[in-house]
């Protein structure tokens, strides 16, 4: 099972979590954390505007709560923080002041050993890593298991949109995009978007 571990020293941001999270743990330090940390934990790591070195904070965290996967909570989130804080140990990024589905989902990708970062940051990610890393081509057979409408939804996730732009490209609700990632995910068994993006383009060719 999995546990969620916040830490933060802001109070109204302790009682926003645990509106989400009711069950986590909520510490102010991470080697506070060191006792309630095991193989399948998330560590919420909250970085204040005032932040003085967000990388450094990170790699501490991942270096003194390993296993343990880390999320850094931004106030003032960019994607070239992100791009080094993703370097520095942690495999989920996203506003400090997320709704609470959206960090549901997050929780829901990362312990799944999947990679969360925002849609900006996404896209951008999808048309770097073809470059850089070896795409696998997906089976025809797991091709053939996603109904027409599942494939729809994969080849636009692939490159990079958001669910409201699937839906609004569908002509769907959001809730049904959900509902067709969750089924993609499991068929093509990826762990993220980045991976589905990977898998939908198959190997780069240039």
């Amino acid at each position: 099972m999995t546990r969620s571990i916040l830490i933060t020293v802001d109070a109204a941001m302790s009682l926003r979590w645990a509106e989400v999270f009711p069950d986590a743990d909520c510490v102010s330090a991470p080697d506070l954390a060191l006792t309630l940390v095991d193989s399948d934990s998330i560590i919420w790591l909250h970085l204040r505007r005032d932040s003085a070195d967000a990388r450094e904070t990170v790699a501490i965290a991942a270096r003194l709560l390993a296993p343990a996967r880390i999320v850094a909570l931004s106030d003032t989130p960019m994607d070239e923080e992100a791009l080094e804080l993703l370097e520095a140990g942690a495999v989920g990024y996203c506003h400090s002041h997320a709704a609470g589905p959206t960090l549901k989902q997050v929780e829901t990708v990362v312990a799944n050993d999947g990679l969360w970062v925002g849609p900006g940051l996404l896209k951008r990610l999808i048309g770097t890593a073809p470059k850089l890393l070896p795409a696998t081509t997906p089976g025809t057979a797991s091709l053939c298991s996603l109904s027409p409408r599942e494939r729809e939804v994969a080849s636009l996730a692939g490159r990079g949109d958001s669910n409201r732009e699937i839906a609004m490209e569908l002509g769907i609700t959001e809730r049904t995009v959900k509902a067709h990632l969750s089924a993609v995910f499991a068929k093509l068994a990826v762990r993220d978007r980045l991976h589905l993006a990977l898998l939908m383009r198959g190997p780069a060719t240039g």
